[in-house]
């Protein structure tokens, strides 16, 4: 874009919108993360009460009598995980654009001069690259979340099916 025949005041308005964005992205990538976390420590913490739960009832006396609770209880046990698994891959670290610049990228700039108005103005095309692949992110994360929320939540619900099929099938005892 040719910044030269821009008003100054509206290149100084467009990048203090593109960093408010920037800003307000980054806050809400950060809280996405957060919510990921939290999903994915309760879907684990429930996994690992079901593997105690599970080991307790294969030690005891009468373990062979109840095979449909191994079969909705592992059920489930591998939901939980796959559901934990999708939260935390929604919340790994990945590069992401946040407001301003290192001083080096002006260095350049400083030796050789150039109008304030177009340097602002290629700025603001940086920040606009930023914002775009940040937005990419954050989509792509909340697919992963949203997957990984919904197995997490209906987890139980299909090891209880699971459970009620194999109980008709094997006795519920």
């Amino acid at each position: 874009m040719d910044w030269s025949a821009a008003d100054p005041e509206l290149v100084k308005e467009i990048i203090r919108e593109a960093e408010a964005y920037l800003q307000a992205q980054q806050a809400l990538a950060l809280s996405a993360d957060q919510r990921s976390s939290v999903m994915a420590s309760l879907f684990t913490a429930t996994a690992v009460a079901i593997v105690a739960g599970l080991m307790t009832l294969l030690s005891s006396e009468r373990a062979e009598s109840h095979i449909a609770i191994y079969y909705g209880g592992f059920f489930t046990l591998v939901l939980l995980v796959a559901a934990a698994s999708l939260c935390i891959w929604s919340a790994r670290p990945v590069g992401f654009g946040i407001v301003g610049n290192e001083p080096q990228s002006w260095y350049d700039d400083v030796r050789n001069p150039r109008d304030m108005t177009i340097l602002l103005g290629e700025q603001a095309e940086n920040y606009q690259a930023q914002i775009t692949q940040n937005n990419a992110r954050l989509v792509s994360n909340s697919i992963r979340f949203k997957w990984g929320a919904f197995i997490g939540i209906a987890a139980p619900i299909a090891g209880l099916l699971v459970w009620a099929v194999a109980g008709a099938k094997y006795g519920f005892r």
